[in-house]
């Protein structure tokens, strides 16, 4: 039994970003026209082993009990705009997916603290809501703060903080208070 990928899943349903076509040179949407399945009738002549006669019957055994791993998938996708059918590897297709917060388990996703900065789709942990959520948008403040907007299961959509600064220092700002007062009485 074949365990199938979430992106595998994604391409066969057909949510493929728009990709580069080498055809027209442009950024088309792309379609699933099919799946390239390697063929396993024996050639009567192959290149590399010679004639068929000359392979063995364990490296055909061999080779029949494995299976192909993710990265040797490949899709036929066509382009939208010139209508060529392209051969893809699984790792050159870019799917369309969205993070669902339900699907998500807190040992996937990185702990929440106001000090990081997050791309919108990122998974993140809230330790003090104990929630996963998913960054859904993100937002500068008119006072120059950055908020991301996450969507937890539970809770709902949360503007939450990102990027924030630590001041270090409660010294130096006394002592720079200081050398400012002494620069006026200099004047």
């Amino acid at each position: 039994m074949k365990v199938e990928s979430r992106k595998r899943q994604y391409i066969l349903e057909g949510k493929i970003k728009p990709g580069f076509c080498d055809g027209c040179g442009g950024v088309t949407e792309q379609t699933f026209v099919g799946e390239w399945k390697p063929s396993d009738k024996p050639k009567d002549e192959d290149l590399l082993f010679g004639t068929h006669e000359k392979k063995s019957k364990d490296k055909k055994g061999a080779q029949g009990g494995q299976l192909m791993s993710a990265s040797e998938n490949q899709y036929w996708i066509r382009c939208s705009a010139c209508n060529q059918v392209h051969l893809l590897k699984e790792w050159q297709i870019q799917i369309d997916r969205e993070l669902s917060p339900e699907e998500l388990k807190p040992e996937e996703c990185q702990v929440y603290t106001p000090h990081g900065i997050y791309a919108q789709g990122d998974a993140v942990f809230h330790e003090s809501l104990g929630e996963v959520g998913v960054v859904r948008e993100k937002q500068a403040t008119g006072s120059g703060a950055h908020v991301i907007i996450v969507e937890f299961c539970k809770s709902g959509r949360k503007q939450l903080l990102e990027n924030v600064q630590l001041n270090q220092g409660k010294q130096k700002s006394s002592e720079s208070l200081s050398d400012i007062i002494k620069l006026k009485l200099r004047r």
